[in-house]
């Protein structure tokens, strides 16, 4: 059976997620030393809602990253990534959910995604 373009949106999303982990907590980690987290859980509790608690980035979804990367963006990420990766971080929070609201993508949406 051939693969739909929404899961092929959502193994793009799962990769994303593998290869954002790292990076936001050596992000997080440089400006925040052992408080990241606390501080990655207080950003998720406001922007999410009733966020359960993590214990580091490994564990948090791509839907999460997304959200550290966006509202840490002036104190941490600016200084590493230009203003066409924000772009991207935002593109990328509308394809996640798109994705997981279970709309449909075109396979030209889903190549883009």
């Amino acid at each position: 059976m051939a693969i739909t373009n929404h899961e092929r949106v959502g193994k793009a999303l799962e990769l994303l997620r593998a290869g954002l982990s790292p990076f936001i907590e050596r992000e997080l980690k440089a400006k925040y030393g052992e408080q990241w987290a606390h501080a990655a859980l207080e950003v998720l509790q406001s922007k999410m809602g009733a966020w359960q608690a993590r214990s580091n980035a490994e564990t948090l979804d791509t839907q999460a990253l997304l959200v550290l990367m966006w509202e840490f963006w002036q104190e941490v990420f600016r200084d590493t990534l230009g203003h066409a990766e924000r772009s991207l971080v935002s593109e990328l929070r509308e394809v996640r959910n798109r994705w997981a609201h279970q709309s449909p993508f075109s396979s030209d949406a889903a190549y883009r995604a």
